[in-house]
């Protein structure tokens, strides 16, 4: 059986302090967007996990958050079978995206089904949990408003629709952690509450202006590599009625609902950069 794993923009994230852990507390939207990895999952026998992969070439550092999912769920249920995962990567690695917590949240629910565990979706995000930060939102997918690590979730209606997202991603890897570690935080004021309360109230458009959205990343992403903050800078100027960085990036996304300053955008940027339009 085929599963997809959309990804994911953040469309607003502010970080708001730091926890016991050592993870960041978050404010942020997510919203899941229809560029996807394809899964392949077919239950087997002999009680082992197999995993391969084709497509965008995955990073050989052990083992793959996919494989990581399913044997959690395995020891979870006690579970005698094992599956086959075969994942078709599409979406950048490292860009941004939370492509690889989509798998992850996409194995654990084709594998709730597929051995017949019963989990219920919450029983799926504290799973998921564990994995990464961004793997809860995933279970449900949709449009979230988050706080905590990312996975305390208010469900709202799609922010960006009846349009087209245009991402860029330039083939720059924005390490996480050096991203957090040059993190500028501003802790004395957050309008997070006023921006969940308007969103889920009355949406995008109805906000007053899109400068409500804010990405604490961008100043310290944008200073140590310019060219990802021209990326903004050319989909603002072309007419996107949003252009962020999403997460610690380094994709960005703009926002059109003319297709004509979408297709104009694509002549200002790079060859080299990956670029993908979507429908909302």
């Amino acid at each position: 059986m085929i599963f997809r794993a959309n990804c994911k923009l953040n469309l607003h994230l502010r970080v708001t302090g730091k926890l016991p852990d050592g993870y960041h507390s978050l404010e942020t939207i997510f919203q899941e967007i229809p560029f996807y990895d394809e899964l392949e999952i077919e239950p087997t026998g002999d009680g082992s996990i197999h995993f391969s992969a084709s497509g965008i070439e995955i990073p050989d550092d052990g083992k793959n958050i996919c494989v990581k999912a399913a044997e959690l769920l395995k020891e979870k249920c006690a579970v005698a079978k094992g599956c086959r995962i075969h994942l078709f990567k599409n979406v950048p690695i490292g860009a941004g995206l939370g492509g690889g917590s989509s798998d992850a949240a996409a194995v654990l629910k084709a594998l709730n089904g597929i051995w017949e565990t019963g989990l219920r979706d919450e029983e799926l995000e504290t799973i998921g949990l564990s994995l990464g930060a961004d793997v809860p939102f995933f279970i449900k997918g949709g449009c979230a408003w988050a706080e905590g690590k990312g996975e305390v979730l208010k469900p709202l209606d799609p922010v960006l629709k009846n349009g087209s997202i245009l991402l860029v991603y330039p083939n720059i890897h924005v390490s996480t952690p050096w991203a957090y570690k040059n993190l500028k935080l501003n802790l004395t004021k957050t309008e997070g509450n006023v921006i969940f309360a308007e969103v889920s109230k009355q949406g995008f458009f109805l906000i007053g202006s899109p400068a409500g959205f804010v990405n604490d990343f961008e100043a310290a992403v944008f200073g140590e590599y310019p060219e990802i903050g021209r990326i903004k800078e050319i989909l603002l100027k072309e007419g996107a009625e949003l252009s962020a960085m999403s997460g610690s990036g380094s994709t960005v996304f703009g926002f059109f609902t003319s297709s004509a300053n979408l297709d104009n955008s694509l002549k200002f940027l790079d060859d080299k950069y990956f670029v993908k339009a979507i429908n909302v």
